[in-house]
């Protein structure tokens, strides 16, 4: 059950943005105070995670967080004065976890039409691109030289009915990243969709037989929309006020240089970053 907790007022909240080289406008900085938002338990932000994509997120021991997501939520529960709690699962159940109430935040999101009845989004905090994964043994030209292959991904992804429907038999799903990774190493599949940031999570990171190909709009039925990741955090339907007070936090954190120091930590240059602009919100609740 999600009890309401007050938040102490922000600092700061940014009400002009420069993003990325040649946009226009100062940050200027005016006093707010921040949004009513709800707590699974006072005091603590119950972050969902389902393991470290880098440099998305990373999760560490003792309920640490890393990566630009982490650096975000890191710095939101310092800013608040809240202590970080880990609810550690798989991606679905992550955001079956937030719908039903069960945690505050859920992390490291892409966006659907259809998601987006069930849970409510943050701002984006990251872009990057989509994948193949391949062994470099494997003959590989584009995606047509993969028909009769076994193509796998996450249950849950964005990409999975596209790849069941592009084949019934060769379209395989998997439980977590770990998983469909191993089976690609050990040879179960043959090529396995994620984000290009996959590339540094291990198993794949710790392999050298591993390629990537960038995949382009069409290959196995994906759309445009898909190739472009970008990626969010997720609250309850009946919780937006605590995705506005993490949207002020990200907002505040490019206008006081944070953002760009948390990118360079993290080997990323301006073309990772992303316009502070939520999605279209189709949930709502009490």
């Amino acid at each position: 059950m999600l009890r309401r907790a007050r938040t102490g007022s922000l600092a700061s909240v940014v009400l002009g943005f420069c993003f990325l080289a040649g946009c226009v406008a100062t940050a200027r900085l005016a006093a707010a105070q921040a949004p009513d938002y709800k707590l699974v338990e006072p005091g603590y932000l119950t972050v969902g995670t389902y393991g470290t994509g880098i440099p998305a997120i990373i999760v560490g021991p003792g309920d640490k967080l890393g990566g630009l997501d982490g650096a975000l939520v890191t710095a939101f529960a310092r800013d608040h004065n809240l202590k970080i709690k880990l609810y550690q699962t798989t991606f679905a159940s992550q955001i079956l976890a937030v719908e039903q109430g069960k945690i505050d935040l859920g992390t490291f999101v892409f966006y659907t039409a259809e998601r987006a009845k069930h849970v409510y989004y943050t701002f984006p905090f990251w872009v990057s691109h989509t994948v193949l994964f391949t062994l470099k043994s494997t003959p590989y030209t584009d995606a047509k030289s993969m028909e009769g292959k076994r193509v796998g991904t996450v249950i849950g992804f964005v990409w999975a009915p596209y790849l069941q429907k592009w084949s019934a038999t060769g379209g395989m799903l998997f439980p977590d990243q770990t998983t469909v990774a191993q089976a690609l190493l050990n040879g179960q599949i043959d090529a396995y969709v994620n984000g290009e940031a996959a590339m540094h999570t291990p198993p794949i990171s710790d392999s050298a037989d591993v390629t990537e190909h960038r995949l382009k709009a069409g290959d196995f039925g994906f759309p445009e929309t898909l190739l472009a990741n970008i990626s969010y955090n997720i609250v309850n339907c009946g919780n937006p006020g605590l995705a506005k007070a993490m949207d002020q936090e990200f907002v505040k954190m490019h206008a006081d240089g944070e953002w760009a120091k948390v990118l360079k930590e993290n080997k990323l240059g301006a073309d990772a970053d992303v316009e502070p602009k939520a999605p279209e919100q189709v949930c709502s609740g009490g």
